[in-house]
């Protein structure tokens, strides 16, 4: 199942040109730049996605909601050159122009 997913997110990338991504598992938001050796995830790892330059957030520091709006602050995230996320734990994710 999880090569699938890789398979998937490989071949949009492919088509839109961008590897920029936007993950979310239960409790984080993750953005970065999606590491493909040769430029084709043939070569990817089955188990986890490797991101250049992202920036991770916790979801409940991340945004803070009342009844009127949300506030969502980037100040709060961790940047890291590099980041592995295993695969088992994305719930979302979306490529980005």
């Amino acid at each position: 199942m999880t090569k699938h997913l890789l398979k998937s997110i490989g071949k949009i990338v492919e088509e839109s040109g961008s590897n920029k991504i936007s993950i979310f598992t239960q409790n984080l938001k993750i953005d970065g730049n999606i590491f493909m050796p040769e430029g084709k995830c043939e070569e990817c790892h089955d188990d986890f996605i490797t991101l250049e330059n992202a920036l991770i957030c916790r979801l409940s520091d991340y945004c803070n909601c009342n009844k009127d709006k949300c506030d969502c602050n980037d100040y709060m995230c961790f940047k890291y050159d590099w980041l592995n996320i295993s695969i088992d734990n994305i719930v979302t994710f979306s490529i980005i122009q």
